[in-house]
Parts: structure tokens; C-alpha cells; sequence
């Protein structure tokens, strides 16, 4: 949790949360939260881009389960290696061009891309393969998983990230607790 915090507090510039906002999180949202629009209203704008959010995720998660059911082990477990492997390299590869930028790391377009193939194939690996790989290099790994996931939804704003926080602990209880969820 420190680190996420550190993440966030030393990565971010205004210029990549402006970015981020436009790109990564429009796709997540249907309505925009202003400040000029009444409180109510911004709720209820909140609240419908957070149903979209854990409507998403409710359907995955049943889709994974529906998969485990059946017996696609094949196919689950390539869904998540593929997963890993697009967060390590496109949003890992994101927060490295927003620190090179902050920090004005002087970096080739080679060393880049050779580094960050590195860090995401190397991380699928630690985290799938786990054979001959050190724990703590496992863990590190699910650790830089958290970091990116808790960076990336850094970039959401106020209103939608407290209602998102809500409702997916929310869903959480439901998901595991009751009798009708996926877990």
C-alpha cells in the first residue's frame, strides 16, 4: 500500500493524470463528473459509471467461473497469462514513459522497449511459471501488479473512485459470502 502510495504521489504529473483521464479512464466511464454540476447530480453520475465498472467485472468474474466449471483449463489459464502479460507491458510500459518523462531519464528507444519486453515476460513467468524462480521475485512481481492496478485507478476521479471503492467491497461481500454469488 506504501508503495502504491509513493506510485502515485512521485509518478504522476498533471500533464499524465490530464492523459490518463482522456485515454485510460474514458474508456471505464460513461458520464464525466464536473465540478459546476450539484452534488446530487455528481452522485448519480458516479454511481452509474461505477455500475458500468462492477457490471464488467461481475461478468468476467462469471465467465471465469463458467470456464473453470467446464473445464477450460486451457483457455482460463492463457486468459490469464495474456492479461498479465498486457498489464506488465502496456501499463507498466505507462508509468515507465510518465517517470522517464518526470524525471527526464535519458533512455534509447531500444533499451525502452528492451527493458520493458523484459519486465513482462519476466513477470508472467515469476507469476505463472514459478519453477527454478526465487519466491521473492514472485512476490515482487504481485506486488508491481498491485502498484500498476492501484496507479491506473488512481487516475478516476474523486467521486467515481470513493463510489467504486464502495461498490466493489460491496460486490465482494456479495461474491463470497452469499449463497447466489460467483465465488
Amino acid at each position: 500500500m506504501i508503495l502504491s502510495a509513493l506510485a502515485v504521489q512521485f509518478i504522476n504529473t498533471p500533464q499524465s493524470r490530464r492523459m490518463a483521464q482522456q485515454q485510460l479512464t474514458s474508456t471505464y466511464t460513461v458520464f464525466d463528473i464536473d465540478d459546476d454540476s450539484s452534488t446530487g447530480e455528481n452522485l448519480a453520475r458516479s454511481l452509474v459509471n461505477t455500475l458500468v465498472i462492477v457490471s464488467v467485472i461481475c461478468a468476467m468474474t462469471f465467465l471465469i467461473v463458467l470456464l473453470y466449471k467446464f473445464r477450460c483449463m486451457k483457455l482460463l489459464l492463457g486468459y490469464m497469462i495474456l492479461s498479465s502479460t498486457v498489464l506488465f507491458f502496456f501499463l507498466g510500459g505507462f508509468i515507465f514513459t510518465v517517470a522517464i518523462q518526470k524525471y527526464r531519464l535519458p533512455i534509447d528507444a531500444f533499451s525502452y522497449f528492451f527493458s520493458l519486453y523484459n519486465f513482462a515476460m519476466v513477470g508472467t513467468i515469476a507469476v505463472f511459471y514459478q519453477k527454478g524462480i526465487s519466491t521473492f521475485i514472485t512476490r515482487a512481481y504481485l506486488v508491481a501488479t498491485s502498484v500498476i492496478l492501484s496507479w491506473q485507478l488512481s487516475h478516476f476521479d474523486d467521486w467515481t473512485a470513493w463510489t467504486l471503492l464502495i461498490m466493489l467491497a460491496l460486490y465482494d461481500l456479495c461474491a463470497v459470502l452469499t449463497p447466489c454469488g460467483p465465488l
